[in-house]
């Protein structure tokens, strides 16, 4: 689903909330991240899935964030929120981005349940061609992004070169920013790379490969085991593999693969309340999974979610709800 296409069914879910469905105890608020992620677009089909089955419960689809998002739900001001695992753990312990949060907030993101999780949204290192960087070992002597500054991104790249035997501080010029003016700086020949976060196709590289020529770079799997043992919440960190070929159609040979890619990510996990009911929950995720085909059909992003990681990575417990759903299907035993 492009952009403009996407803003269309955002406006059409949420006009449906404000011509009646709203007034309705039956509706559902979600959160997504922002109107251009891919969780968001992901919701919006859902809300259209279930117009279609005719559901007594119809989704509204709005957008703060993950951290916003969590406390809306903690708040009781939205129904389902969207946050990467490791974060809800840090939610739960009042600490990294929840560290100031009050604690009447902390007791309530302990009574939270997860329906499912996605894996979309990774992380991306994307080099100018030219400087013949191909996996993390070559990052030694270049200067790249490595995200916004305090944020997660340029904490997890730092601990990643130090699992590849590389000292980003002494070895390499490794620099806080974000990626919209690094890849500027990329293009005008003052910087080699970049690391962006995001769906595939992405809006920012798939723009900057029309002016330079692009390549990503990867971690060493085999690295993955030392890497999760080596940071706070690592092991809700995975490498997520997009084939060369999925990366060649994304951005229509503009960007070169340099083979199969892993790009490193965490399930965003979609969270609710306990208190919402059983029946609830387990409609909400039978409607998603059983229509993943349909889902997969709309954006060459949404076709990499898969229903056999689902379950997989989650920060906190499943909702009975869509327990039942994934025991029925065979995901869960």
């Amino acid at each position: 689903m492009n952009f403009k296409k996407m803003m269309i069914a955002s406006a059409a879910a949420l006009a449906i909330g404000l011509t009646g469905v709203a007034a309705k105890a039956d509706e559902i608020v979600v959160s997504g991240v922002s109107p251009t992620s891919d969780d968001y677009a992901f919701a919006v089909v859902w809300s259209n899935l279930m117009i279609k089955n005719n559901s007594k419960h119809a989704i509204t689809v709005v957008d703060n964030g993950t951290a916003g998002g969590l406390r809306k739900l903690a708040q009781k001001k939205v129904d389902v929120a969207i946050i990467g695992a490791p974060h809800f753990k840090d939610a739960t312990q009042k600490s990294g981005k929840f560290k100031e949060d009050p604690d009447n907030l902390i007791a309530q993101y302990k009574e939270m349940k997860a329906l499912f999780a996605l894996q979309t949204a990774a992380a991306q290192y994307v080099f100018k061609t030219s400087t013949g960087v191909k996996d993390f070992y070559d990052f030694k002597d270049k200067k790249f992004s490595i995200g916004r500054p305090g944020g997660n991104g340029g904490r997890v790249t730092k601990v990643m070169l130090d699992v590849h035997g590389i000292d980003m501080e002494k070895e390499t010029g490794g620099v806080y920013m974000k990626y919209v003016p690094a890849l500027e700086q990329m293009a005008n020949g003052s910087m080699d790379g970049a690391f962006v976060f995001g769906g595939l196709p992405h809006a920012a590289i798939d723009n900057a490969s029309r002016q330079m020529e692009l390549s990503f770079a990867s971690p060493d799997p085999a690295k993955m085991e030392e890497f999760q043992k080596s940071i706070t919440n690592g092991e809700f960190y995975v490498l997520k593999h997009i084939p060369a070929a999925t990366i060649e159609k994304a951005y229509e040979g503009r960007v070169k693969a340099n083979g199969d890619q892993y790009f490193w990510a965490f399930p965003f996990m979609f969270v609710v309340h306990e208190s919402m009911s059983d029946e609830t929950a387990y409609e909400l995720t039978k409607t998603v999974w059983d229509g993943i085909d349909e889902i997969n059909k709309t954006s060459l992003a949404l076709s990499l979610i898969k229903r056999d990681v689902a379950t997989k990575g989650l920060s906190v417990d499943l909702h009975p709800g869509a327990a039942k759903y994934f025991k029925e299907i065979g995901v869960l035993k």
